[in-house]
C-alpha cells in the first residue's frame, strides 16, 4: 500500500474489499443451491441459528426461495461475483494508492445512486437513507481527492517551468 494514500481513500478501499469479500461468499452460495430444494437449505440455517421460523419475516423468505428458479438463482450467483469482482478491483486499487481506481469507485458508485434514490423514494427505510447518504459521501470525497491531486499535478509542472529568480 501507498504510504502517502491519504486515510479516506484506504478505508474506501478497506469497505469495498470488504464488501467484494461478501459479495464472494454470496455469489458462491448461490450458485451453490443451483441443484438443491433452496427453501429446505434456508430451512436449515434457520433452525441453525435457532430463529423463530414461524416469523413472518422468516415466512415471506421462504416463500420467495421456494418460487426462485435455476436460471434465476444462476443469473443472481454470476451477477453477485461481478459485483464481486468490481469491488475487489476498486478496492485493491484504492489500496494502492491508484489514480485509475479513484475515477473507477467514482464512477461505479454514481452510476448506482439514480437507482438508490429511486428505491427510497419507492420504499423508504432507513437503512437505504443511510447507504445513499454515506454512497454520495463517498462520492464527493473521490471527486474533491481526485481534483485536489490534479491541483497538485500542475502546481508541481508550474513550479519546474517557472524561472528560477536568482
Amino acid at each position: 500500500m501507498a504510504s502517502e494514500t491519504p486515510r479516506g481513500l484506504l478505508l474506501i478501499g478497506v469497505l469495498k474489499v470488504l464488501k467484494a469479500l461478501a459479495l464472494l461468499v454470496v455469489g458462491v452460495g448461490l450458485l451453490s443451491m443451483l441443484h438443491r430444494d433452496v427453501a429446505q437449505a434456508v430451512r436449515h440455517w434457520i433452525e441453525f441459528f435457532r430463529l423463530d421460523s414461524h416469523a413472518r419475516l422468516i415466512d415471506e423468505l421462504l416463500a420467495k426461495v421456494a418460487g426462485i428458479s435455476h436460471r434465476t438463482m444462476r443469473r443472481l450467483g454470476v451477477g453477485t461475483l461481478l459485483y464481486a469482482t468490481v469491488f475487489g478491483i476498486e478496492g485493491i486499487g484504492l489500496l494502492f494508492g491508484k489514480t485509475w481506481a479513484e475515477y473507477m469507485t467514482a464512477g461505479v458508485t454514481v452510476s448506482f445512486l439514480p437507482i438508490e434514490v429511486y428505491e427510497l423514494s419507492a420504499h423508504p427505510s432507513a437503512t437505504k437513507a443511510l447507504v445513499t447518504l454515506i454512497n454520495l459521501a463517498v462520492v464527493i470525497y473521490l471527486v474533491m481527492e481526485i481534483r485536489r491531486r490534479r491541483a497538485n499535478a500542475q502546481l508541481r509542472v508550474e513550479t519546474r517551468g517557472a524561472p528560477s529568480s536568482g
